[in-house]
């Protein structure tokens, strides 16, 4: 598929503007202008477009009036009937420069060189240039046969929108980028969330947007592995996103870059044990408790160690066996301690953990729990 390729009238995406489901979107990730696509509805990348334009200090003023005219709420008005194709697209609300230069152009005369002239003089508010391009304006309006009064009046309305017209080419090559993400985030939203997801692998706040956002879309994100993960989020499968170990908050990065490199070369890791061993012979300054605490403690062992509490007790202990063992495995063995049996840690420990290591919670949601027990409650209460 190539960018060409996309639809720009593909039903599916244009509900997600019109949802404002656009987290994630260029240009339109905004609270406001989700709102505002929301009550605007758009049907079209005309639409689309216009609200890319309008939410932007002082065209913000004529959004209300937009969203009328186009639901039918208030009747559309035009300058001067003349000015209807021009205006049309955009419900009578002069929207973009080029409309300002097409009026000045259609009304009275002005080559599309002098229409520039006039939409600039417009937006340096220079009284003397104004007064200049105002006579320029209503004498050529007057030999199209438009009275003094209709021209001054037009002049003032294009005075009052020009100077925070937005450039229409902008607004769409803005909104085919937007749309052409919409379509992917709507048809493929593993691969586009994964995308996104690596662009932001160290703000967690904005990592926490996007990964609710992918949960929102149906697909899943994996834990970080010790065995699958890589240094930032890949594709598991069409629907699941395994999380990165570059987004655990604590770890060096050239440490991940060694661990990983290790397990390129040598395989994967089979215990907790061997893994201290080989990042031990790989380079001794990684046997610290600080640089693995994090991974146990957000589950990157879990296949390997599936008690995280336990693990957690151990590896001080373990730390020191794998340095007075010399290397030697058969050795580490021998020296290997107690197996005391300790409780995991509770789902709420979990994700506690998990927020302070990650940003974000992926054993579940403290939240869930609550509409677990709600559930219950009701249930009983049915039952009774």
């Amino acid at each position: 598929m190539t960018q060409k390729e996309i639809p720009l009238d593909d039903p599916k995406t244009l509900r997600l503007f019109q949802r404002g489901d656009t987290t994630g979107i260029f240009q339109f990730e905004s609270a406001g202008i989700r709102s505002v696509l929301r009550r605007l509805e758009p049907e079209t990348i005309e639409d689309v477009a216009a609200v890319n334009a309008l939410y932007r200090p002082g065209p913000m003023q004529n959004i209300d009036t937009f969203i009328k005219r186009k639901h039918g709420k208030e009747h559309i008005e035009y300058p001067d009937p003349s000015l209807k194709s021009i205006l049309e697209n955009t419900y009578g609300v002069m929207v973009y420069q080029e409309q300002i230069m097409q009026v000045a152009s259609q009304m009275a005369g002005f080559t599309l060189g002098q229409a520039d002239i006039l939409r600039r003089a417009i937006s340096k508010k220079k009284k003397s240039v104004l007064d200049q391009q105002r006579r320029y304006f209503i004498a050529g309006a007057k030999e199209k046969g438009f009275t003094e009064e209709k021209a001054n009046q037009v002049y003032n309305y294009i005075e009052r929108f020009a100077d925070y017209g937005f450039n229409r080419s902008h607004a769409f090559a803005y909104s085919f980028v937007a749309f052409q993400m919409a379509y992917l985030k709507v048809h493929y939203p593993a691969p586009f969330f994964k995308a996104l997801l690596r662009s932001v692998l160290h703000n967690p706040k904005k990592m926490k947007e996007y990964l609710s956002g992918a949960k929102n879309a149906g697909v899943k994100t994996l834990s970080p592995s010790i065995n699958q993960s890589f240094y930032s989020f890949y594709l598991n499968s069409l629907q699941e996103i395994r999380f990165g170990l570059g987004g655990i908050k604590g770890i060096r990065r050239d440490f991940i870059y060694d661990l990983l490199d290790e397990r390129m070369e040598n395989g994967n890791y089979t215990s907790l044990n061997q893994f201290l061993t080989r990042m031990n012979q790989r380079n001794s300054k990684w046997l610290k408790e600080e640089n693995i605490r994090p991974l146990l403690a957000i589950g990157a062992f879990d296949e390997l160690e599936p008690n995280r509490r336990q693990a957690l007790s151990q590896l001080e202990g373990k730390i020191q066996n794998v340095l007075y063992s010399g290397g030697s495995l058969d050795l580490l063995d021998m020296m290997a301690l107690k197996n005391e049996t300790l409780p995991d840690f509770s789902l709420e420990e979990k994700l506690k953990l998990e927020d302070d290591y990650l940003g974000i919670y992926l054993s579940g949601h403290p939240v869930e729990q609550f509409s677990k027990i709600k559930r219950r409650k009701k249930l009983l209460m049915f039952l009774s």
